[in-house]
C-alpha cells in the first residue's frame, strides 16, 4: 500500500512538473513571438533611418555642388569686371 501511495505521488508530481514545464515552456515561446516582432520592427526603422539619411546626404551633396557652382560663377563675374577695368 505505501509503495503504491509513492509511486501515486511520484506521478502527481512528475504530472506537475510537467505542466509546469510546458507553462514556461509556453511563456518563454510567447516572449520569443515579441522579441521577434520588436526586432522586425526595430530592422523596419533602422532601413527607413538609413533610407532618410540617404535622402539627406544626397541633398547635402546636391547643395555642395549649387554652393560650389555659384561660387564660381561668382568669381567668374568678379574677374570678368576687373578684366574690363583693366581695360
Amino acid at each position: 500500500q505505501s509503495l503504491s501511495a509513492e509511486l501515486c505521488s511520484l506521478r502527481a508530481q512528475a504530472e506537475e512538473t510537467a505542466a509546469t514545464h510546458e507553462r514556461e515552456a509556453k511563456t518563454l515561446r510567447e516572449q520569443a513571438t515579441a522579441a521577434a516582432k520588436q526586432r522586425d520592427s526595430a530592422l523596419r526603422e533602422a532601413e527607413e533611418a538609413r533610407a532618410q539619411l540617404r535622402l539627406v546626404v544626397e541633398a547635402r551633396a546636391a547643395g555642395r555642388r549649387e554652393l560650389l557652382e555659384a561660387q564660381r560663377e561668382a568669381r567668374e563675374s568678379r574677374e570678368g569686371r576687373e578684366a574690363q577695368r583693366r581695360q
